[in-house]
């Protein structure tokens, strides 16, 4: 049986100007998308883009610069062949685990159930556990039936936790499609109904409706881009939850909610 064609990376080290030029084209170009990370205290961005192949990782190369590694053969089957996670608690109202076999930490409190998908949300990373932490506080004292809107929603985990802790109306927004589906198979696996997921852009998310609370895990130079929208549809007594930046890049992000005039 024929070997199945090796995937590769694309990796270039950017400065933010290189990235201003040519991120349109890039977005164009990036099938399957792409990343740019940023480090504390370093002034160059690394961009990485998954290819199909090696001629496209090659094409890459010889238009921007940059170099190109492969991946693993099993590099899908280790990505979605995750260990084991431990419960993970949130509050005291609800445990979150990553499969139907799992014990929850206490039968008596609800469960949500998120397998780990495609590098989208399982509640493990520090920036999506203290979101569900703050969902989780406001809920405390609102009585059932508030509103949550989820901006990159990923595997949906911030508006499914959202129903389990009394939310009435949860809309998640995604620009990817895989993260959509994503979100769709976990609230079918948690028999959880009524939770909307919009295929569209996180910058300008369709609709008027406004809402109690609106999460956004996102790079800050996204979540910046999207304070004005976020305005718009939040309640005059809502609260916006927000994470994924970078002690770097905090002053960026007060400046840009004060301009907003976030309180």
């Amino acid at each position: 049986m024929a070997a199945s064609p090796r995937s590769y990376l694309w990796q270039k080290y950017v400065s933010r100007d290189w990235l201003t030029r040519n991120e349109s084209v890039l977005s164009r170009q990036a099938a399957k998308g792409y990343a740019i990370v940023e480090r504390p205290g370093k002034r160059l961005r690394l961009v990485e883009i998954f290819c199909e192949d090696r001629r496209a990782a090659r094409r890459l190369v010889e238009t921007y610069g940059g170099k190109a590694r492969p991946l693993l053969r099993d590099w899908q089957k280790r990505l979605f062949e995750a260990p084991a996670r431990k419960p993970l608690r949130i509050g005291s109202r609800l445990t979150i685990i990553g499969n139907g076999k799992t014990q929850p930490l206490d039968r008596n409190q609800p469960t949500l159930i998120i397998p780990a998908a495609a590098a989208f949300g399982t509640g493990e990373h520090a920036t999506t556990a203290m979101c569900l932490r703050f969902v989780e506080r406001f809920s405390r004292d609102r009585p059932r039936g508030w509103s949550l809107l989820d901006l990159g929603t990923g595997s949906g985990i911030l508006a499914l936790a959202a129903r389990k802790l009394g939310a009435g109306s949860v809309v998640g927004i995604d620009h990817d499609r895989l993260a959509i589906s994503t979100a769709r198979e976990n609230a079918k696996a948690n028999r959880i109904r009524g939770a909307q997921w919009e295929l569209d852009d996180v910058l300008a998310p369709p609709g008027r409706e406004k809402f109690d609370v609106i999460t956004a895990n996102l790079f800050s130079e996204l979540l910046i881009a999207a304070l004005p929208q976020m305005k718009r549809r939040l309640k005059s007594s809502g609260h916006a939850i927000l994470s994924g930046i970078l002690r770097a890049q905090e002053h960026d992000v007060r400046h840009a909610l004060q301009r907003e005039d976030f309180q």
